[in-house]
């Protein structure tokens, strides 16, 4: 078979596609461009999805008129000179591939003033093939146009999705960039209408903007620094959950991110009250020096490498934990002895009027942001949870939801004794009432919580009592994973288990824990062993699941007739010593009602 040597027009091609996959990864890479070119304001219009016009014009630095073609040469960056700056790339774009693929798969234009010159200059590349520089006005910045992507490759053409689709990608990308770059003034037009108008502000005036009011009143800021590596941002409120992975923004030196490594540490920082399938809000911002990130693994530059990935774990589920921790115990400034510095709590006024609707299918690659199947999901939001900062006091008609009770209201409840017991609903609910409140009690639940919290507090503080297994358990494993194992021994031990080598590729359980004495072993194993890409596991799921499990045999039955004695004795345990309202599987247990609202259904109250 003869061997060809390719020319260099089929090259760009080729490259073209590793580069180029759909008009959200061009969309990104202007810009990216635009931003490393120190643009404060950045305006991105799109026509049919982008498959037919991409406009990004920013204020930025401009280009030369003589680096203008060498700008849309293969492998030309501004950014990088030697092999060394790849070990600590600074800037979003560095490749140098984009404007050259871009250029070689639609018919691009470039419009261009820097502030050293009085003429603008414009030039025309239609699918690789350059047209002549031309003097024209224009503002100081640069403006690039694509327009009629793939014209020269109707086999990749095809391949694009629905032009909605690939507009809402793109919708997507340029919310997660007015998050990374909140003090930027973006704004975002799709076939004429204007989606954001965006002035730079600060990082909760950006969260509203890309979601809503409703979203800032559940979240908590977060800062930490460990060494050189400084975390900040916002994560949701205990109670405050979403229904996918897909309202987690990570950004690392200004460039967003997908990581696991961080998604995990906020999952594990909120897993004890997290209802199954449903995860915590975050927009985290993390600061560290460029030698120890990785960002030329994949030609998306979605994803980084971490030189020390257990560090930033850590980091990142102490400060998350913290936060956790300081709403439950609010006279408590510290955990773990760790420091925090507490922000300033302003909310950002704005007009909700001027508040976008975006509504992104979800993408694996480019998570999406769905405003729309969020808002209002049910037409009454239990109020989950109190806070002891406050006292409980009568909501006056005016301070009243208009339409229903607020989602995740924080209240208090200072002792459940002092409220009035109206009596049992369905036996599955007490009514207390107290002063000008009442509240609805799901007794399981409530129980099933003190169960839980007394398991894992014998787990928490040693006090396991251990069984002996009549038959010692035993897996085979690889090496790497039995090393694995044994680096989490004492941690193990300390939880009741005696876990050892057993041969050269083998361990052995010779105890558990009394109260998991039913657990399924192999399931525990394989669930330690998902945690080997670098994390290190704390409270493990496959302990907490089986807590949960006994906890919820052990409890008292929805349907189940309590006497006065049993009530009594829920209310005292429940009195302050828990202070997070919440089941194990994150279901609320009280829902509290203030009495104007039960008078505005009634119609007494207008």
């Amino acid at each position: 078979m003869a061997i060809n040597i390719l020319d260099s027009f089929i090259i760009n091609r080729i490259s073209a596609g590793e580069v180029v996959e759909s008009p959200f990864s061009i969309v990104k890479e202007l810009m990216d461009n635009s931003l490393d070119a120190n643009a404060t304001k950045i305006t991105v219009e799109i026509k049919n999805g982008g498959i037919d016009q991409i406009i990004v014009k920013d204020n930025g630095k401009g280009i030369d008129k003589e680096d203008m073609i060498k700008a849309f040469m293969p492998h030309a960056t501004s950014k990088i000179k030697d092999v060394d700056d790849l070990s600590s790339i600074a800037t979003l774009g560095f490749r140098g591939e984009a404007l050259a693929s871009i250029s070689n798969v639609s018919q691009t234009s470039l419009l261009t003033k820097t502030k050293n010159v009085d003429t603008a200059y414009y030039l025309e590349i239609n699918g690789g093939k350059f047209g002549e520089i031309t003097a024209s006005s224009s503002e100081n910045g640069t403006k690039i146009e694509v327009n009629n992507l793939f014209f020269n490759t109707p086999a990749r053409r095809k391949f694009l999705k629905k032009p909605k689709q690939e507009e809402n990608q793109i919708t997507n990308i340029v919310s997660r960039y007015i998050l990374a770059h909140p003090t930027i003034q973006f704004k975002y037009i799709v076939d004429g209408k204007t989606i954001f108008n965006k002035s730079g502000t600060d990082l909760l005036s950006a969260i509203e903007t890309v979601y809503d009011v409703e979203t800032t009143q559940n979240i908590v800021y977060v800062e930490k620094q460990v060494g050189n590596i400084k975390l900040f941002g916002y994560v949701s409120k205990v109670g405050y959950s979403k229904p996918n992975t897909t309202y987690q923004t990570l950004i690392i030196n200004g460039r967003y991110v997908i990581d696991e490594i961080v998604s995990k540490a906020v999952y594990m920082a909120f897993e004890e009250y997290l209802m199954t399938r449903q995860f915590p809000f975050y927009v985290l911002n993390i600061e560290m020096p460029n030698v120890d990130v990785d960002v030329n693994v994949h030609p998306s530059k979605l994803n980084v490498k971490f030189a020390s990935p257990s560090k930033i774990y850590d980091v990142v589920y102490t400060a998350v934990k913290e936060a956790v921790f300081r709403q439950i115990n609010p006279t408590v400034a510290t955990v773990n002895n760790y420091n925090y510095t507490k922000p300033e709590e302003n909310l950002i006024k704005t007009d909700i009027n001027s508040l976008k609707e975006i509504s992104i299918d979800p993408n694996p690659i480019t998570p999406n942001i769905n405003k729309t199947i969020e808002l209002r999901q049910t037409s009454f939001s239990p109020i989950t949870m109190f806070d002891l900062k406050k006292e409980l006091e009568p909501l006056k008609a005016d301070d009243a939801p208009k339409d229903e009770p607020k989602q995740n209201e924080l209240v208090s409840v200072n002792n459940f004794l002092d409220y009035k017991i109206v009596g049992e609903l369905f036996n599955e609910f007490l009514i207390l009432e107290k002063d000008e409140t009442m509240i609805l009690l799901d007794f399981h639940a409530g129980h099933e919580r003190l169960n839980y919290d007394k398991f894992t507090n014998m787990v928490k503080n040693r006090a396991v009592v251990q069984q002996d297994l009549l038959i010692p358990y035993t897996q085979q494993l690889s090496k790497i994973e039995i090393d694995f194992i044994m680096n989490l021994k004492p941690q193990l031990n300390e939880l009741g288990f005696d876990i050892g080598e057993f041969g050269d590729n083998k361990i052995i359980i010779n105890t558990v824990p009394m109260q998991l004495k039913d657990i399924d072993l192999k399931a525990f194993v394989d669930d330690l062993l998902h945690d080997l890409k670098n994390f290190k596991p704390t409270l493990n799921n496959e302990i907490r699941h089986y807590l949960m499990q006994k906890a919820c045999k052990s409890s008292v039955k929805s349907g189940m007739k309590l006497s006065n004695m049993e009530i009594n004795e829920l209310l005292k345990d429940l009195d302050l010593k828990n202070p997070v309202l919440l089941c194990p599987h994150g279901r609320p247990v009280i829902t509290v009602l203030p009495k104007s609202q039960i008078e505005k259904w009634f119609r007494r109250i207008v």
